[in-house]
Parts: structure tokens; C-alpha cells; sequence
């Protein structure tokens, strides 16, 4: 059996090493590309397109608000159309030779936060719905 003493140093040594190696991958992506490298015309690009997935997000929702299916479908029916928005954003990112993982990062956090905005006011439109028809059936 290994001293308590020799588990806390090979411990330590592969903290040591786990830090070793995500400093590693983080300095190649420094190495790659940096954030203020982006032209102000590639900053446009990604605020316009993101601006443009929002507008057709709250369009579509507004679109879609009486619709009676479940509110997931309805979510997925409205994501679904304004995923294509996005692209802009990721071939102004590619142009600009941003690493695949950041771009992709980036891209999902918009989607996932549109995602959330369309489900919280689909659902609650549901819950609307839903709570009128229990107010007007017979009890």
C-alpha cells in the first residue's frame, strides 16, 4: 500500500498534468485566433445576423401564438424556421478563420437562448389557453 504522502504527490502530479494539457489547447486556440482580430465589418455581419434570427424568431412566435398543438411542437415548428439565420453568423466567423468551437459555441448559445424565450412564452400561452377552457367548462 502507497503512503499517504505518495498518493497526495501523484495527486498533485496529475493535477499538475490535467492543468498542463488544457493550457495546452487554450494556447492553440490563442495561437489560432484572437478575438479582437475581428473586422468591424465581421462584428456587423454577426449583429445583423443575430438581430435578424431574433426578428424572425418573434415574428414566427407571433405567427404561431394561437396555434393549438403542444407547445413543443409548436416550439419546434418556429425554431425550425429561423435556424437557417443563423448560418450568416457562422460563415462571417469562417471568414474570419474563428476556430470551429468558438463559432460553434457561440452559435448555440443564440439558439439556445431563443429556444428559451419561444418556450417560455409558447408555454405560456398553452397554460393561457388551457386555463380559459377550465374557466368556461361546467363544474
Amino acid at each position: 500500500m502507497m503512503s499517504l504522502e505518495k498518493q497526495i504527490a501523484m495527486i498533485f502530479a496529475l493535477l499538475f498534468l490535467v492543468g498542463q494539457e488544457s493550457v495546452s489547447a487554450e494556447e492553440e486556440i490563442k495561437q489560432e485566433w484572437q478575438p479582437t482580430t475581428l473586422s468591424e465589418a465581421t462584428l456587423e455581419k454577426v449583429q445583423a445576423g443575430v438581430a435578424d434570427y431574433q426578428k424572425c424568431l418573434n415574428d414566427e412566435t407571433r405567427l404561431h401564438m394561437k396555434d393549438p398543438d403542444d407547445s413543443r411542437r409548436v416550439a419546434d415548428l418556429i425554431l425550425g424556421k429561423c435556424e437557417a439565420r443563423l448560418t450568416v453568423v457562422r460563415k462571417a466567423f469562417e471568414a474570419e478563420q474563428v476556430p470551429p468551437v468558438i463559432s460553434d459555441r457561440y452559435v448555440r448559445s443564440k439558439r439556445s437562448r431563443g429556444a428559451q424565450q419561444v418556450m417560455k412564452i409558447v408555454m405560456a400561452q398553452e397554460a393561457a389557453r388551457a386555463s380559459e377552457s377550465a374557466s368556461h367548462s361546467p363544474h
